[in-house]
């Protein structure tokens, strides 16, 4: 059974801006999956629910280590289509708060986005733009159902940024059959889903060990692996999807900074392809928040062009999946002599990004400091499979931990039957 691995990504924005008691709404949407499998998400819900997860406005916005960051590119590119559009001119709030400095100071990333990927228009209510906008929507992608623009005054504008971009991986991982044990920041382990090349999986399919591509590789004095990145799919474009597990900075822009250095290093290095019995471990992440930038809501506009206009609502929307998908693939592999496996498993803090190959800007980036967005472990099989070093580490481990693995012994009989 052959399907093809899929991730979807999907950007809204809708920025509606009317006259002083109109309403004024920015939402953003970000999407990644395949189509093909469906499962339930780790969160689904407002961020002030998230409490070790931060949304953040631009790359330069601090945030702790320990807490999981996110950026999209969707708010930044409707903001720079008001600025360009309609202002004229860097856009001026009420009050100058911090989030609007930092978008006008942030680069716009809609020339690092494929334009194939991309619609954004802006225009005034009365001059039709809503028809233009559903018109062009359904031109360039059919199966996007249209926006609705509710409460809108005749002398109010809009301005629409949608993105749909899809990374599709030439031949879908495998589905890791046990769990992951994750360790944050702080030393907090939780057991999680994965996805990869896992361990037993040495011989199964030759062609899946040259699918993903190693960027960079450092060893520690012990001579493990202790940071790499990965680029899951070396030959998807025009989107890439990179992973990397390197040490956090302040900010995210200063670690992609880091991480492209690290890669540029890789480059002039003669680095190792994934051996035979190499493992390659991802974390299942599916979630969908809805954020508010309540520094922007209620704030006029100071430009010429918007005087008398304000925001009501500022809210982003974004939507995450990141998994195998795709066919089940199955082997049995061989005894033979095995030189020691490499271990490159995100079971730590990493950076997650994603962006037009090529291009010197991201469109989505997540700092991944604790497991408050992966997927928790499921059982799928028997744990008699659990390997002796595995079940010795989870003796080890907080009680909390050792029930989400050993409770699935009560459900053996369930599983056995599906």
């Amino acid at each position: 059974m052959n399907r093809s691995r899929s991730l979807t990504i999907i950007i809204v924005v809708l920025s509606i801006i009317a006259v002083l008691t109109g309403a004024s709404f920015l939402i953003c949407q970000f999407h990644i999956g395949s189509g093909i499998q469906e499962s339930a998400s780790i969160f689904d819900g407002d961020s002030l629910k998230l409490k070790t997860t931060l949304i953040v406005p631009t790359l330069d916005t601090q945030f702790k280590k320990d807490t999981n960051a996110i950026w999209c590119a969707s708010l930044l590119a409707a903001w720079k289509c008001l600025e360009t559009d309609l202002a004229k001119e860097p856009l001026m709030i009420q009050d100058s708060p911090e989030i609007a400095v930092a978008l006008n100071k942030s680069s716009d990333p809609r020339p690092d986005i494929p334009k194939a990927s991309l619609y954004v228009a802006s225009g005034w209510n009365r001059k039709g733009i809503i028809d233009q906008i559903t018109k062009d929507l359904a031109q360039k992608f059919p199966d996007k159902a249209p926006p609705v623009f509710d409460g809108i005054a005749e002398n109010s504008f809009v301005t629409y940024a949608y993105l749909e971009a899809k990374i599709k991986f030439s031949i879908p991982y495998f589905q890791n059959r046990k769990p992951l044990l994750f360790t944050d920041c702080k030393g907090n382990e939780t057991v999680i889903n994965s996805f990869g090349i896992c361990p037993g999986d040495e011989s199964a399919y030759l062609k899946l060990r040259q699918q993903p591509a190693i960027l960079f590789a450092a060893m520690d004095e012990s001579h493990k692996i202790a940071e790499f990145i990965i680029d899951l799919d070396h030959t998807s474009n025009p989107n890439q999807i990179i992973l990397a597990l390197v040490e956090p900075r302040p900010t995210l822009e200063e670690m992609l900074k880091s991480v492209e250095e690290k890669i540029a290093a890789g480059k002039k290095l003669k680095l190792q392809e994934f051996d035979v019995n190499d493992v390659l471990l991802v974390p299942d992440i599916i979630w969908n928040i809805r954020h508010i930038f309540t520094d922007l809501e209620g704030k006029e506009f100071m430009n010429s062009q918007l005087k008398g206009q304000r925001i009501d609502v500022a809210r982003q929307d974004i939507q995450f999946r990141l998994d195998r998908s795709g066919a089940e693939l199955r082997s049995e592999a061989e005894e033979h002599y095995r030189s020691l496996p490499a271990q490159y498993a995100f079971d730590r803090p990493f950076l997650l990004y994603m962006k037009e190959r090529g291009a010197k800007m991201p469109y989505f980036v997540m700092w991944i400091a604790n497991a408050e967005l992966l997927c928790k472990w499921t059982a799928r099989l028997n744990p008699k499979d659990y390997d002796e070093a595995f079940i010795e580490k989870i003796k080890r481990s907080p009680e909390s931990v050792r029930t989400q693995i050993f409770d699935h012994q009560r459900n053996r009989s369930a599983i056995s039957a599906k």
